[in-house]
């Protein structure tokens, strides 16, 4: 099934499509998401555990002489983290999300902008972590930081500017600064995720040692909105 790319810089919302004319894109990551975590289930206790031991990231290994890990993990981490589930509900969320934001983004990027721009907000996610919890031997897996940036660069897109002759385009920057609807969105993402992170009602608390991190979620949002406008200036220009 084709995809559907609209003309540069005339982009208009429409109709959902449905969930089975997902782009393909997103259609893949969530395949692989979901097939890492059905493996590792399958493989047993030994397996999920040699997973956080390889692909997790833990800001300690940065910082703690002979912490164990695989040399060279710590960089590595900062991608592979994201291929890593703490359950199942946890997985279901993320992929739910990714497909209905990260649908009308990778539709208005396309397959290689949308895939960069999930690897940005991440490695961003990954990285805000990183250093809020630096030398801490927590683990930090699951990919809400580029789900996350998923959500920020779908603003833009879900509020657009129509244009007197049809069709319509992305906020602009300045205007999405500008646009209350934008900005109420934002917002009221942030408190949530804020409010998420304080109490532990989704079993994410900042309180306590966690798997999921909610500063990953934060900057991942960040980081794909910043992403979404460099990626979307770079094709308006090609």
């Amino acid at each position: 099934m084709s995809e559907h790319h609209p003309p540069r810089g005339n982009w208009a919302p429409a109709k959902p499509p449905p969930a089975f004319n997902a782009p393909a894109a997103v259609v893949a990551v969530i395949a692989v998401l979901v097939a890492v975590h059905v493996g590792l289930w399958l493989l047993g206790e030994d397996w999920e555990v040699w997973s956080l031991y390889a692909l997790s990231l833990i800001p300690a290994r940065f910082t703690v002489p002979g912490y164990p890990m695989l040399p060279g993990s710590q960089y590595w981490s900062l991608v592979t983290y994201m291929l890593l589930h703490g359950d199942w509900m946890h997985l279901l969320f993320n992929c739910l999300w990714l497909l209905i934001f990260g649908t009308p983004v990778a539709r208005y990027l396309g397959s290689a902008r949308f895939l960069l721009l999930c690897l940005v907000a991440g490695i961003i996610g990954g990285l805000c972590s990183l250093f809020l919890h630096w030398g801490q031997p927590i683990i930090v897996i699951g990919a809400s930081g580029a789900v996350s940036g998923l959500i920020g660069a779908a603003i833009p897109l879900m509020y657009g500017v129509r244009l007197p002759t049809g069709g319509g385009r992305p906020l602009s920057l300045p205007e999405f600064l500008r646009s209350g609807k934008a900005l109420g969105f934002s917002l009221v993402w942030l408190a949530l995720t804020l409010f998420s992170g304080g109490t532990g009602w989704t079993g994410n608390s900042f309180l306590a040692e966690s798997s999921i991190a909610w500063e990953a979620h934060i900057g991942g949002f960040i980081g794909g909105i910043l992403a979404f406008y460099v990626l979307a200036r770079r094709m308006r220009a090609a």
